[in-house]
C-alpha cells in the first residue's frame, strides 16, 4: 500500500524489493512526527502504474526500514508539476497537465490509493523505460530532475502530443498530425493520440484572426522572389536595445528568417551585408527579385541603388495595400502570433521577444505549410533533406545546465538553473539565461524540465538545490545529423537557431585562437585572460538582457563588433571591438595547468522587486530578511490596526529588496524594506513639511582631509530600521502588509515614519537629532547633517547621511562613549573602521599618514550596467574632436535611447561630485543636453564611462606631507604662517575659458579647493552672465571661488582648525588678480554688477589673497575645457588625485 503523505519532505519505502539503482543515501537519517530518528539505508527508484496503463517513476526514494508503510512525498509531487484535486466526495487526484497520475479517496487524516498499487519487478520494466544509469534519470526525453522526483515514462525517445506541440512554437495540432503521419522531418517519435483538448495559450494568443488572402507561389528555384518587410516599433526594447525585426521569405520553399534590430536603417545593410551573401553562397543560386512595401527603409539610403547594380529587381507593392505584399505579412503574423504564444506560456518578460521570435521562426521552418493546394516543410525544400526537431525544446522551459570542473569552485554546484531560449547561434546546444546573474549563454550539457515554465517557476532554499544539482550526470549526444552541413544563414529560421549579433557573432572562432591585449599603462587594471586548450562548447556572456526580472541598460550608439580570423585578432581589430563580449567557458571538464581559468565577476544584481527575489535562488535569505524587517515594524510599535474612519483613505504599501555589497563588492545583507506609497499622500492633510538635511559631499571630504593630517580615528555605525523611530504627526492610514494581512479588514494606523512617507525622512531626523543634542552634541552651522560634542583632544564629530554614520575623534574611547549612548536609544550597527560609505571605499595608511577615497565598485558596476566593461581603454574623459552643439528639435536620438542617455548621465555625475573631478567639465557638457541628445553625444557619454573604467580607483587622497604646493608654501610663509605638523591649511585655484560655448558664446568657470593636499571641493560650471572679456570671466570664476571659501573657512574653524591667515587663491589671470585687490580697470568693468564686487570685499578684510600662477600649474585648468592626455593628468596630479 502506497500512503500519499503531505507532510514528508522525501518519499521514503522500507521495503529494498521495491526498489532499483540502489545507491548511497544523501541524508543519514530522517525524523518522524514524534521526533523519533529512523535510519537511511539507501536511495533508489520505485515505480506503479497509472489509470492510463503508463508508468509512473519516483525518483530519489529514501530506502528507510524502521517504516511501518511506503510514503509518496507529495511536496516532491508538487515540485515535479504535479497538481492535486479534490472535491466533495473525497477523491483525490493527481494530475500531470491532462494527464490522471492516481484517482484516490481520502482516509485517516492520510490519502490512501483506491486501487492495490504492488511492486513492479524492475528487470520486466527495463525494456519500457529503456537502460538507465542511476541518478540520471530516464533515457532520452527527461521531464524532471532530482530536485522534482518523479519521472512520468514514454517510449525511449519518443514526446506526448502536447510537448510536441509546445516545442514546434504552439503548432496548429492538425499540421502537427499531418506532419507526423508523412514523416515530413526527422526525430519526431509521438506517443498516445493527439489531444483534443484546446491549448489555453493559443487561445490566448492566437485568438483573433484576420482573413488574408495570399497568392500562390510562382516562383520555380529559391532566391528566384523575395518578400520582406519590417515590423515595429515594439513599445519594449530587446536585450540589445532591439525595436524593430526584419522578415525575409523566399517564395519558393517559404523559408523564413527573422532579424531583429535595433533601427529601421539598419534593415538595408542587414540585406546588403548579412543576409544575401549568406544564402547565395548556401544555396547556389542568386537572387532575381526582391519584394518590398515602400517603406523608407527600403526606399531609403542607396539599398535601391544597390540592388539595381547588382541586377536584382526591387519590386514595390502598391501603395497604401500591404495585401500585395502578402506572403512577408503572413510571415509576420505567424511569427508574432507564435512569439506571443512563448512569451504567454514561458511567463518570459516582453522584452525577450527577439528571443521568442527567433525560436517561432526556427519552429516555423520545420512545420508544414500550405501554399496554394500543395503543402512542404520549408526547410525540408530549402535543403533538399528531412530537417531534425529533435534539439528543439520548450521556449522558457527550465533546464540545468553542467558546470565544469574548474568553475565549480566558484558557482558552488555541477549545475545550475538556468531558462531555455532556444537554438545556439554558435554552437551545437541551446542557448540559456541565467537569472540569477542575468547572463545568456550557450551549453551542450544541459537537462530540460519541459512540464515547469519560467514563470511559474518557485525553487527551494540554494542548499538543498545545490545538493540535489549535485547527483546528475549531463551529456548528450548532440552532434548533428550529417545532412547538416548545408545549412541556411545563420539568423532565425536555420538550422544553427538564431544570432544575436548577425554580422560578427557568427564569425567569432575559437578564443585560443585570438591574442591577449595588455594593459596600456602600469596603473590599469589587468584583463581578464582568456582560456585556450582544446576545443569547447565556448559559453558567450552577452550583455544583460532585459527580461521582466532584472532591468537592465542597453548600448545606446551602433557599435562596430569584433571580427576574428582564425589567425588571431590583430591589435587593430581588438581597439575597434568596441562591442565584443566577455567570453567564458562552460563546455568541457578538462583542466589546464598552463591557462588561468576565465572567471566572470559581477556586482550582485538589484532585484526590482520582492517577488522578483522570492522567485530567485536566494529565496531563503530573503524570506528571512522580510521576517525581520515585519518583527522589527512590531517591536517598534510602528501602527496599530484599526477600522477605517469614513472619509479616510489608507495608502498601499510594498516590500523591497535590495542587496548591500561589502567593499569587495559581495554580498553582505540581503535587506528587505517594507515602504509605503507615498506619492498617494495628500499635501496638508496626510503631509505638512518634508525636508530633511543630508550630509554634503564636501564635508565629508574636509572630516576625511582633517582626519589624514591630525591621523583622526574614522569610525562607521548604522541604525537598523532608522525611519521606524520618527514620530508620525499627522494621522495617515496604510494597507497592511502584503503576506501579513489577518484577513479583518482592517488598516494600520501609523505611529511611526515608515519608508516611503513623504516626511519620513524628516521625522527620522529630528528624532536623531533630539537624541544627539540629549547626549552633548550640537548641530553645525555650515551642515545641518554633522554634529559636534566637545573640544580640542576630546572633540568628536558625527556626520549622518539618513541611517550611516561617521564618527571621528583622535580617541577611540570618545567614540566607544558615543556609540554606547546611541545603542541605548536605537538599534545600532558598529561597523568598526569606515571602509565603504555611501558606495566609496575608504583606504588608509596611518603609518604613511595618507587616507584615499574612491569609486572602484561603482565605476566596474557602471560599465557593466551599460554593458562597456571589455570596452578599450582611453585615456581622456571626452575625445579632441567633440564639441557641444545642441541638436534641433526631431534631429535627436530615439526617446528610448534618450532616457537611457539620461540615466547615464545622471551615474556619471555621481562620480563626479564625490570622487572625480576629471570628469567635471565632460559630465557638465553632456547634462546640457539631456533634453535631446544626439548620437555622437550619446557616444561621449559611453566614453567618460570606458574613461571611468579604463581608470576605475583613481580617486582623492589627503596627506599631512602633501599638504600644500611649493607655491603655497612660499605665500603662507610670507604671510607669518607658522608651518607645523598637524596644521590643516586650505587653499584654492580657480580659472576660466572665455566664450567656450558655441552657441551662446558663454563661458565656462572652475575651482578646486585643497586640504591635506588633496581636493575636498569642487566645481565645473557655464557662466551665468556673459563676459565680455577673458579677464571679466577670470574674475567671475574668481568669484565663485571666494563663496566657496567662506564657507569652508567656516567649516573648519566649527571643527577647530581655524584659518588664522588669508587664503590663498590662485589664478593665472594677472588682470583678473588686479581687478580683485583694487578697483582698477574702471572702463573695462563698470558695467558688471556690484555682487561680483563682493570678492573685492573679502580681499580687503584679509580673508583671501589673490596669487598669480602659470597655466602649466594650474590644476583647475580641466575643470573648464577639454584637454589633450598630458596637460589632462598633469592637473589631475596638481588637483591632488591618486592615480594608482
Amino acid at each position: 500500500m502506497w500512503v500519499m503523505d503531505s507532510g514528508a519532505a522525501w518519499t521514503m519505502t522500507p521495503r529494498k524489493d521495491l526498489l532499483d539503482a540502489v545507491r548511497a543515501p544523501p541524508i543519514s537519517e530522517v525524523r518522524s512526527a514524534s521526533g523519533h530518528a529512523v535510519k537511511v539505508a539507501g536511495v533508489g527508484r520505485a515505480a506503479f502504474r497509472a489509470p492510463d496503463g503508463g508508468l509512473v517513476v519516483l525518483k530519489d526514494m529514501l530506502l528507510v526500514p524502521g517504516l511501518k508503510a511506503n510514503l509518496i512525498s507529495l511536496r516532491k509531487l508538487g515540485q515535479a508539476g504535479v497538481s492535486t484535486t479534490t472535491n466533495g466526495s473525497k477523491t483525490f487526484k493527481g494530475l500531470r497537465g491532462d494527464r490522471v497520475l492516481w484517482d484516490l479517496h481520502e482516509s485517516r487524516d492520510v490519502f490512501r490509493s483506491m486501487w492495490q498499487i504492488p511492486a513492479l519487478i524492475w528487470e520486466s520494466t527495463k525494456k519500457e523505460l529503456g537502460e538507465v544509469k542511476a541518478g540520471s534519470g530516464v533515457q532520452g526525453e527527461c521531464n524532471a530532475v532530482s530536485a522534482a522526483g518523479v519521472t512520468v515514462s514514454a517510449r525511449s525517445g519518443e514526446t506526448d502530443w502536447e510537448t510536441a506541440h509546445r516545442r514546434l512554437g504552439h503548432v496548429a495540432m492538425p499540421l502537427l498530425q499531418q506532419l507526423h503521419k508523412e514523416e515530413a522531418v526527422k526525430g519526431l517519435k509521438l506517443s498516445g493520440q493527439p489531444n483534443d483538448t484546446k491549448c489555453e495559450t493559443c487561445l490566448l494568443s492566437k485568438f483573433t484572426r484576420f482573413p488574408f488572402h495570399g497568392v500562390a507561389g510562382k516562383s520555380k528555384a529559391a532566391l528566384e522572389l523575395v518578400h520582406m518587410d519590417l515590423v515595429g516599433p515594439f513599445p519594449f526594447r530587446g536585450s540589445k536595445g532591439e525595436r524593430y525585426f526584419l522578415t525575409i521569405v523566399d517564395d519558393w520553399s517559404r523559408l523564413m528568417w527573422a532579424y531583429p534590430l535595433k533601427q529601421k536603417d539598419h534593415a538595408a545593410s542587414t540585406i546588403r551585408d548579412d543576409w544575401l551573401p549568406f544564402v547565395e553562397r548556401q544555396s547556389g543560386h542568386p537572387c532575381k527579385s526582391i519584394r518590398t512595401d515602400r517603406g523608407g527603409e527600403f526606399l531609403g539610403g542607396d539599398l535601391t541603388a544597390w540592388l539595381k547594380k547588382q541586377g536584382i529587381e526591387h519590386q514595390l507593392t502598391t501603395s497604401y495595400t500591404p495585401q500585395s505584399n502578402g506572403v512577408a505579412e503572413r510571415a509576420n503574423r505567424t511569427i508574432l502570433e507564435t512569439a506571443r504564444a512563448l512569451l504567454i506560456e514561458s511567463g518570459l518578460g516582453n522584452s525577450m521577444w527577439p528571443h521568442a521570435v527567433r525560436h517561432a521562426t526556427v519552429a516555423r521552418n520545420r512545420v508544414l505549410t500550405k501554399v496554394a493546394d500543395d503543402m512542404w516543410v520549408p526547410l525540408e525544400r530549402w535543403l533538399g533533406k528531412k530537417p531534425p526537431v529533435d534539439m528543439l525544446r520548450v521556449f522558457g522551459c527550465m533546464a540545468v545546465a553542467h558546470v565544469p570542473k574548474p568553475y565549480r569552485t566558484k558557482l558552488g554546484a555541477s549545475a545550475l538553473w538556468c531558462v531555455h531560449l532556444g537554438l545556439a547561434a554558435e554552437s551545437k546546444g541551446w542557448l540559456l539565461w541565467e537569472p540569477s546573474k542575468n547572463v545568456l549563454f550557450d551549453s551542450r550539457d544541459v537537462k530540460f524540465v519541459e512540464n515547469i515554465m519560467y514563470g511559474k517557476w518557485e525553487k527551494q532554499p540554494e542548499a538543498r538545490v545545490t545538493q540535489q544539482l549535485e547527483e546528475i550526470t549531463m551529456h548528450f549526444d548532440l552532434s548533428e545529423p550529417e545532412d547538416s552541413e548545408v545549412t541556411a544563414p545563420t539568423a532565425s529560421g536555420t538550422d544553427e537557431g538564431s544570432n544575436e549579433d548577425i554580422a560578427a557573432d557568427a564569425e567569432v572562432k575559437d578564443p585560443e585562437q585570438q591574442q591577449q591585449e595588455a594593459s596600456k599603462t602600469p596603473s590599469l587594471p589587468k584583463r581578464r585572460k582568456q582560456i585556450g586548450g582544446g576545443t569547447k562548447d565556448w559559453v558567450k556572456v552577452k550583455e544583460w538582457v532585459n527580461p521582466t526580472i532584472y532591468p537592465a541598460c542597453t548600448r545606446m550608439a551602433t557599435r562596430k563588433l569584433l571580427s576574428s580570423t582564425s589567425g588571431g585578432a590583430t591589435t587593430e581589430q581588438q581597439e575597434q571591438a568596441q562591442g565584443e563580449d566577455a567570453v567564458l567557458f562552460l563546455g568541457d571538464d578538462q583542466e589546464s595547468d598552463d591557462e588561468e581559468p576565465a572567471y566572470c565577476f559581477y556586482a550582485p544584481i538589484q532585484p526590482p522587486s520582492m517577488d522578483h527575489a522570492l522567485a530567485g535562488p536566494q529565496r531563503g535569505k530573503w524570506l528571512v530578511s522580510r521576517d525581520a524587517e515585519y518583527n522589527s515594524q512590531m517591536e517598534n510599535h510602528t501602527w496599530d490596526l484599526v477600522y477605517l474612519p469614513n472619509g479616510k483613505k489608507a495608502i498601499q504599501c510594498k516590500w523591497l529588496a535590495k542587496i548591500k555589497t561589502d567593499e569587495k563588492g559581495e554580498p553582505s545583507v540581503y535587506k528587505s524594506r517594507l515602504v509605503a506609497k507615498g506619492f498617494q499622500q495628500k499635501e496638508k492633510e496626510d503631509y505638512k513639511e518634508v525636508f530633511s538635511p543630508t550630509a554634503k559631499s564636501p564635508t565629508l571630504r574636509v572630516l576625511l582631509a582633517v582626519a589624514a593630517v591630525r591621523k583622526w580615528k574614522v569610525k562607521q555605525m548604522d541604525i537598523v530600521t532608522a525611519f521606524l523611530y520618527g514620530i508620525v504627526e499627522e494621522e495617515v492610514y496604510m494597507v497592511q502588509p502584503p503576506g501579513y494581512e489577518d484577513g479583518t479588514g482592517r488598516v494600520c494606523k501609523l505611529n511611526k515614519a515608515i519608508y516611503g512617507l513623504k516626511q519620513a525622512p524628516r521625522c527620522w531626523y529630528n528624532r536623531l537629532a533630539s537624541a544627539l543634542e540629549g547626549i552633548g552634541f550640537r548641530a553645525s552651522a555650515c551642515d545641518e547633517s554633522l554634529f559636534l560634542m566637545g573640544e580640542g583632544e576630546s572633540l568628536v564629530l558625527l556626520l549622518v547621511y539618513v541611517d550611516d554614520i561617521l564618527l571621528f575623534s583622535s580617541s577611540d574611547k570618545e567614540i566607544d562613549g558615543v556609540q554606547q549612548k546611541l545603542t541605548e536609544q536605537f538599534k545600532c550597527k558598529s561597523l568598526g573602521e569606515a571602509r565603504y560609505y555611501l558606495g566609496m571605499h575608504i583606504e588608509r595608511d596611518t603609518e604613511r599618514g595618507w587616507l584615499k577615497l574612491h569609486q572602484g565598485q561603482y565605476i566596474n558596476t557602471l560599465a557593466e550596467k551599460y554593458s562597456l566593461q571589455e570596452e578599450r581603454e582611453v585615456v581622456t574623459p571626452l575625445p579632441s574632436e567633440f564639441k557641444l552643439i545642441k541638436a534641433a528639435e526631431g534631429e535627436g536620438v530615439e526617446s528610448e535611447d534618450q532616457r537611457q542617455f539620461q540615466s547615464m548621465v545622471g551615474s556619471l555625475l555621481y562620480a563626479a561630485v564625490h570622487t572625480r573631478p576629471d570628469i567635471s567639465f565632460a559630465v557638465g557638457q553632456l547634462a546640457r543636453v539631456v533634453q535631446n541628445p544626439t548620437e555622437e553625444q550619446c557616444g561621449a557619454a559611453e566614453r567618460v564611462v570606458r574613461y571611468l573604467k579604463s581608470y576605475p580607483t583613481v580617486g582623492v587622497q589627503y596627506s599631512a606631507s602633501a599638504q600644500l604646493s611649493q607655491k603655497g608654501v612660499e605665500v603662507l610663509k610670507e604671510n607669518g604662517e607658522q608651518l607645523g605638523e598637524g596644521k590643516v591649511f586650505l587653499s584654492c585655484f580657480a580659472d576660466a575659458t572665455w566664450a567656450s560655448e558655441h552657441e551662446d558664446s558663454s563661458s565656462v568657470s572652475g575651482y578646486i579647493c585643497m586640504v591635506g593636499g588633496g581636493p575636498v571641493s569642487w566645481r565645473s560650471k557655464k557662466q551665468s552672465e556673459t563676459a565680455l572679456s577673458s579677464v571679466e570671466s577670470e574674475y567671475m570664476a574668481m568669484f565663485h571661488a571666494a563663496k566657496e571659501i567662506i564657507w569652508l573657512r567656516r567649516l573648519l574653524k566649527e571643527i577647530g582648525h581655524e584659518q588664522t591667515c588669508a587664503t590663498p587663491l590662485f589664478s593665472d589671470s594677472k588682470g583678473a588678480i588686479a581687478m580683485a585687490r583694487n578697483a582698477v580697470l574702471h572702463g573695462l568693468n563698470k558695467h558688471m554688477r556690484i555682487k561680483w564686487h563682493w570678492l573685492r570685499k573679502e580681499v580687503k578684510l584679509g580673508t583671501l589673497d589673490p596669487i598669480y600662477v602659470k597655466t602649466q600649474q594650474q590644476p583647475a585648468d580641466f575643470l573648464t575645457k577639454r584637454l589633450a592626455e598630458e596637460p589632462h593628468w598633469r592637473c589631475a596630479r596638481m588637483a591632488g588625485m591618486s592615480l594608482n
